[in-house]
Parts: C-alpha cells; sequence; structure tokens
C-alpha cells in the first residue's frame, strides 16, 4: 500500500492519496485547488487515479475535485447527503472501494456537516482492524469539527451538534486503539477551537486526551463543543457553497488573479 498525507501548512490542511501498488489504482482525499503534485506523484509511481473523495463540503478552501476529475477522469465521491451541480458517486455508510488488496470503507460522521463521511483504510483484504481513518473535519487531533457554522443553512448547532457525538463518541470511539487518525486540519485552522501541531495521531491517544472524546452525555457534549468557538470567517460559506458548484478550473500557469 502507498499512504501519502499532503499537508499545506498556508491553511493547516491535510489530505491523501491511497493506492495499491499492484494494480497501481488510488484515490485523493480531500484535494486542494492545485492539483499538480498528486499527478506527478500519481505519474512517478505509475499509479492511476481512479477517485476522489471530499470528506464534506469544505469552507474554508476551494477544493480540486473538479480539476482532478478533468485531468485522470476519476469519480468524485461524496456522503450520501450531498448535493451538487456536478456528477457525483453518492458513498453510502458501510461501502466499499476495492483498489486491488487496499480496501476502503465508508463511515458517514455527520455532525460539522451533514454530509460529512470519514474513511477507513484497509491495506490488506483479510484485514479486520484498518490501518488508519481519514476523518475529515469530524475529528482532529486534540478537537472535533465545530457544529455551527450551518445556521445560515437553516441547521443548527444543536442538531448538528447531536449527529457529531453520536459521530464521535459512538462511531469513531467505537474502532480500536491502535487505529491511525489522518485528520483533514491542524492547528491554525478555524474549523475547530483546539486543534494540535500534531498531524497524525490513534484512537486510542485520542480517546485518552481529546477533550471531545472522553465520556460523556450528549447533552456535555454539544454544549462543550460549542462553546467558544471564534468568529467564523465571513468567506467560508461562500467556499463551501462554491463547492457544490459547477466552476471554472484553476490553471496554476495563469497569472495571480485570472
Amino acid at each position: 500500500m502507498f499512504f501519502a498525507q499532503y499537508y499545506l501548512d498556508c491553511l493547516s490542511q491535510a489530505s491523501y492519496m491511497i493506492a495499491d501498488e499492484t494494480t497501481g489504482q488510488a484515490v485523493v482525499v480531500d484535494p486542494r485547488r492545485d492539483v499538480s503534485e498528486y499527478l506527478a506523484d500519481a505519474e512517478a509511481r505509475g499509479f492511476t487515479v481512479v477517485g476522489v473523495i471530499n470528506t464534506h463540503f469544505h469552507a474554508d478552501f476551494v477544493a480540486g475535485h473538479l480539476e482532478m476529475a478533468a485531468r485522470t477522469g476519476a469519480w468524485i465521491g461524496y456522503g450520501r447527503r450531498a448535493e451538487t451541480e456536478y456528477a457525483i458517486r453518492k458513498l453510502a455508510d458501510g461501502e466499499t472501494i476495492s483498489l486491488g488488496g487496499v480496501t476502503l470503507e465508508i463511515m458517514e460522521t455527520p455532525g460539522h456537516t451533514p454530509e460529512s463521511i470519514s474513511v477507513l483504510v484497509y491495506e490488506r483484504g483479510e484485514d479486520t482492524v484498518p490501518y488508519g481513518v481519514m476523518t475529515g473535519d469530524a475529528l482532529f487531533i486534540g478537537d472535533v469539527g465545530r457544529p455551527d457554522l450551518l445556521a445560515s443553512a437553516g441547521v443548527t448547532a444543536e442538531e448538528l451538534g447531536g449527529m457529531l457525538y453520536d459521530s464521535v463518541q459512538n462511531k469513531l470511539m467505537g474502532l480500536p486503539d491502535e487505529v491511525r487518525v489522518f485528520p483533514a486540519h491542524g492547528a491554525g485552522s478555524a474549523c475547530g477551537k483546539n486543534l494540535s501541531t500534531e498531524k497524525q495521531s490513534t484512537i486510542g491517544q485520542q480517546r485518552a486526551t481529546n477533550y471531545a472524546c472522553a465520556p460523556m452525555s450528549k447533552e456535555e457534549f454539544v454544549a462543550i463543543v460549542a462553546a467558544g468557538q471564534p468568529a467564523a470567517p465571513g468567506y467560508f460559506a461562500y467556499d463551501a457553497d462554491l463547492n457544490r458548484r459547477e466552476r471554472e478550473l484553476f490553471d496554476p500557469a495563469a497569472a495571480p488573479g485570472r
């Protein structure tokens, strides 16, 4: 298995490429808009990018799903609640994606947004314990995704907080301690309030150290997660909406501002 994290410091944003080195099939998760680095790595290793998955509609950057699909012919995957202007593959809870021996499994983890998913990675088809889980903005290192960004869309922080409680406390914390945690953001992101500078962890470490992963009632969880969140930047709603839409593709050769 090939597994790589790509970290963009200016956005505190992590994206991933997973591939089966035998079949050469690869999937990219949460790509940034300039997809050149993923494509260069895929070409150098002889991989074919067959799919691109966004764990949710990102609010803090314009994602590179359309660019990746245009350059490779890959399908674009989202959680089943997602609605977009472009064609997508709706991924259901428990659905598996085979790259050969390497297998991805979808886990619905709503709460930061209604359509949020996490992606489990199994290195070999016979494995019963995942190698890791890409948690998007559901679970960070030291924190969880804020549930208060969609008030303007008619979804309350309390409603999303209740979904996030089940996603974190029951689903993600139901995984074995040794499963590696690969989030979509680190310290510096406004998608949470207590993010660590670490770029990966384990379920066991988060169970022991993350305030939001400690046993508590749903009411306690919603109150503690919603409290003290910084003001959301004004462009968040714009970016989240743009990520749903057909739009002009990014041209890395174009001059800035064009």
